[in-house]
């Protein structure tokens, strides 16, 4: 009997399933029917997003397009959001529809944490979806020379992606530094996690992109045009990005599979849910109480090929190969122009090299799942190598 394998989400980790249902077709097509269930069919791949913003990249040179992976992998791809889930009837909800599986997988990244700070989710704009902040980004540079007086832009989270995000967006509007007051508010330091070094490097790139530091500030709450801070003093502003932290869908904790940290998929070492074994996920919403690594980029794309090999694993009644994540990892943190700084190890970096080594990496990613898959000798699961 056939069995039915979902993926919801188009996550990075989920761009190596699909890689690998292509390349080891014969050994699973004729006993699993895929499904990907995604919101969007060209998926963001997220360490280029700065560069994006910054006017360095296209969109298009920033966007994996589903339908042709899909396609080449035989997976049947569903433009939809998902909604629920039942791990007990095994259905997904999304849009008013169920979909059925045996074993499904999730990829659906995060989302800042609005609904923690009253009046958040009315009043800032997310980073994510991706394709919802871009649409507002370009609004608004629209709007920049059409109004009477200079506007203040604030980004609210002191970590690598709120200082990427405030020093991308000063750079594509420097033209017209004169029309924009740039400010970032972080509850704590700034670059928590990262080496001293890294953070005072950064602090001057933002004084120099003329970026107003506020740290140890916490925002308490958020109404139209004004912040609220919890020393009590306010600031206006004209527009926020809210780039704090992650937080999961709800749907998740509805749906009674285990959760950790409010919310986010509590997983063993093969990327196996904690209460349901038939349900995997990786990437930014799940979690390893174990472990607890960060919710960054790289973990997910470390994931993906284990997660796809217990897929079909799993599929096939054997046993699973376990995922362990590095002590450390490589992080490189554009700085506005084509400058970015390197952390590895405690050691730190900085020049324009720094962000060529940035851009062959993103390239090298993006030619992988935006070209046609290389044609490799095909493997079993079982022969697969364990990571």
């Amino acid at each position: 009997m056939r069995k039915r394998l979902l993926l919801i989400g188009g996550g990075h980790a989920h761009l190596f399933v699909l890689e690998t249902l292509r390349n080891r077709k014969p050994h699973w097509c004729n006993h699993l029917d895929v499904t990907l269930l995604s919101r969007d069919l060209h998926t963001p791949y997220s360490g280029m997003l700065p560069g994006l913003i910054a006017g360095h990249y296209r969109s298009k040179q920033c966007h994996v397009d589903l339908l042709p992976l899909s396609a080449r992998a035989d997976v049947k791809l569903i433009q939809t959001t998902v909604d629920g889930l039942d791990p007990v009837r095994n259905v997904a909800m999304a849009d008013g529809q169920e979909w059925p599986f045996d074993i499904v997988s999730i990829d659906i990244g995060s989302a800042p944490p609005l609904s923690a700070v009253p009046g958040a989710s009315a009043h800032v704009v997310s980073p994510r979806p991706v394709e919802q902040f871009l649409h507002q980004w370009r609004a608004l540079q629209k709007q920049i020379d059409s109004l009477a007086r200079p506007i203040h832009l604030v980004v609210v989270g002191g970590g690598a992606g709120g200082v990427e995000i405030v020093l991308a967006m000063a750079h594509r509007l420097g033209a017209r530094r004169d029309r924009v007051k740039w400010s970032l508010v972080t509850d704590g330091e700034l670059l928590p996690g990262y080496p001293r070094r890294a953070a005072r490097l950064m602090a001057r790139h933002l004084a120099d992109a003329g970026v107003a530091l506020r740290i140890d500030t916490a925002v308490a709450r958020v109404e139209a045009g004004k912040l609220h801070f919890a020393d009590g003093s306010a600031a206006a502003f004209d527009a926020v990005v809210w780039a704090t932290g992650a937080a999961p869908q709800p749907w998740i904790a509805a749906s009674g599979l285990a959760c950790v940290d409010h919310g986010f998929v509590s997983i063993n070492r093969h990327l196996q849910s904690a209460s349901h074994p038939h349900v995997f996920a990786a990437g930014d919403i799940a979690t390893d109480p174990q472990y607890r690594w960060p919710k960054a980029g790289v973990f997910a794309v470390r994931q993906g090929p284990v997660l796809a090999d217990n897929l079909l694993r799993y599929a096939s009644g054997r046993s699973l190969s376990g995922y362990r994540p590095q002590n450390g990892y490589l992080s490189l943190i554009s700085t506005g122009g084509q400058h970015a700084i390197a952390s590895w190890y405690g050691l730190v970096w900085e020049g324009r090299w720094v962000w060529r080594w940035k851009d062959r990496i993103d390239q090298r990613f993006m030619r992988r799942f935006s070209e046609p898959f290389p044609a490799v000798e095909t493997q079993s699961a079982e022969d697969s190598p364990r990571m």
